[in-house]
């Protein structure tokens, strides 16, 4: 055992990358150190039909290996639970024809029938309960009849000028299920009724959806199938004026799951760092890289800082957080529960999502929202938690990119909180441009992450970099070749990825940890930037479904 390290300047300041201890610490949180904690996540996969979503055994089982992890190194985590309420429906949900077919009954369905022609309709999850009786259906702008494909309907808030008070009728097409349930609502319809697109025989069936609107829903939704929306939208066209009656009854019920946090010993309780990943990943696969790179950096950190060979001077507070993939539902619980006490003592959130991407890039939060217009900017103090990154990359030689804060990621419920936040990032679903290439190496045109979730994130590709040709990151190559090209030009990326995007995260986690100032506020000692806080839900999703 060596010798605690010295804060960066003799105690008078703050951290710079030529510090000792900054590099000590980046340096043994390394790759394998890392990945030796993969290796168990995926072990964990595999033992649980290759998947660690947050309903699970997978997800319990990471659960349990984490808290087993922190406690062989010497801290006491704690187990935590967060509400995630399960949505049911009480009864099954009612869609009638009024008019111009009266007596016209369309046949419910459930998650079991999604994309069969068992029933003609299905409701969205997360509906309310609604009854409408006699009720008249609206078209909304940017149906495409007959159906070609690519329709826009209902993806702009123009497209449901004339929708209030009557039911919504919107083609599927290129916009999230939610984004048309959320416009609906807010233009005052008082349901809504998505129909399949009907432009191929796999757009014709009623699907089942999981999505939460923002804010929570006070109508009704279901997604229907073609031919069910093209018959009201035909008597709509011909002058008919259908109407429906409409009921759903849908209800939530509160179900606790845990997630971990676990602190340093050492650190001054009113000043924490709070340095956060998700646990979980999508029932589609193992999830190695989201965010099992996340999750085993964090223990990677806990463990170095375990023995007390740095001085602290702020508490750190690791947590690992359940639900994300549900729409950041563990994190933000814990977040929007804390007492206004507790969060004033939160200097800032570090959030690591991603880091080993494939055909990896090196993104930075926005945090000032400066670099690009439109970019929303975090709460104060943001803009320095995008530097620090930086200032690392640079201090190496690396270039990186902004990237806006875009509520995909478990920062949400701290940011509105109020509490400066920022991380690092690899890439998911965007593909890689030219000007990426010419940066970072890779395919362009391939996802960042070809295997954004699916399940071939796991270790395999992790290691070598080379997604199978059947990853969905490449579908864009015609051919087989080219997708083994494109394969090809990844090797080695993740892990490069992993090495530089995770220098860069631990040396924020030692800057804000060891600085006196960290936020060049004041003078004489610690300081906070001032900080709006906004208390609020603001229930932020993954919006992949189309």
């Amino acid at each position: 055992m060596f010798a605690p390290t010295a804060l960066a300047d003799g105690g008078g300041g703050n951290i710079t990358p030529r510090d000792q201890g900054a590099r000590r610490f980046v340096e043994n949180v390394s790759v394998p150190n890392i990945l030796q904690h993969s290796v168990a996540l995926e072990s964990i996969g595999k033992l649980n039909d290759d998947t660690r979503e947050v309903f699970s055994s997978g997800y319990q089982e990471s659960l349990d290996y984490v808290v087993q992890t922190l406690r062989d190194s010497g801290y006491n985590p704690k187990v935590t639970p967060f509400n995630f309420p399960f949505w049911a429906e009480n009864k099954p949900a009612v869609l009638n024809s009024v008019s111009p077919a009266p007596g016209k009954t369309y046949k419910p369905g459930t998650a079991a029938d999604s994309d069969t022609p068992n029933s003609d309709f299905i409701v969205m999850a997360n509906s309310p309960t609604v009854e409408l009786t006699n009720a008249p259906v609206f078209p909304v702008g940017g149906i495409l009849d007959p159906p070609t494909g690519g329709s826009a309907s209902g993806c702009a808030d123009a497209d449901y000028a004339g929708v209030s008070g009557k039911v919504a009728l919107v083609q599927r097409g290129t916009c999230p299920f939610v984004e048309k349930w959320e416009r609906a609502q807010a233009a005052g319809a008082t349901g809504v009724i998505i129909y399949n697109e009907g432009n191929t025989p796999a757009r014709q069936n009623p699907i089942f959806v999981d999505n939460q609107p923002d804010p929570a829903a006070t109508i009704a939704a279901v997604i229907s199938s073609y031919t069910l929306g093209n018959d009201l939208l035909q008597a709509y066209k011909q002058g008919k004026a259908p109407k429906v009656d409409f009921k759903v009854y849908g209800g939530f019920t509160d179900r606790f799951i845990n997630q971990v946090i676990a602190e340093t010993k050492g650190g001054d309780p009113n000043h924490v760092v709070v340095v956060g990943a998700h646990l979980d990943s999508v029932p589609f696969g193992p999830g190695i890289n989201d965010d099992g790179s996340g999750t085993a950096m964090l223990l990677a950190q806990a463990q170095e800082l375990a023995d007390g060979h740095y001085n602290l001077r702020q508490k750190i507070r690791f947590g690992w957080w359940g639900g994300e993939e549900n729409g950041l539902v563990g994190s933000t619980y814990y977040a929007h529960n804390l007492s206004q006490k507790e969060v004033d003592k939160i200097d800032v959130m570090l959030d690591y999502d991603m880091l080993a991407s494939p055909n990896y890039a090196r993104l930075v939060y926005d945090g000032d929202g400066d670099d690009a217009p439109g970019n929303p900017a975090g709460p104060e103090g943001s803009g320095k938690v995008e530097q620090v990154h930086d200032d690392w990359l640079r201090s190496q030689g690396l270039t990186s990119e902004r990237i806006p804060f875009d509520g995909r990621s478990d920062y949400v419920g701290f940011t509105d909180r109020g509490i400066p936040a920022g991380g690092v990032f690899a890439g998911a679903e965007a593909p890689k441009t030219a000007a990426q290439v010419a940066l970072y190496g890779g395919a362009e045109g391939a996802w960042l992450d070809p295997c954004y979730h699916q399940i071939c994130d796991n270790l395999s590709t992790i290691l070598t970099s080379v997604p199978p040709i059947s990853a969905d990151g490449l579908a864009m190559f015609a051919t087989d070749a080219e997708k083994k090209a494109a394969a090809r030009k990844m090797k080695g990326l993740s892990l490069k990825g992993l090495k530089e995007l995770g220098g860069a995260a631990s040396y924020a986690v030692y800057y804000f940890a060891n600085s006196k100032d960290p936020f060049g506020t004041k003078p004489g000692g610690h300081g906070k930037p001032d900080r709006h806080r906004r208390d609020r839900w603001h229930g932020h999703g993954k919006r992949i479904n189309r």
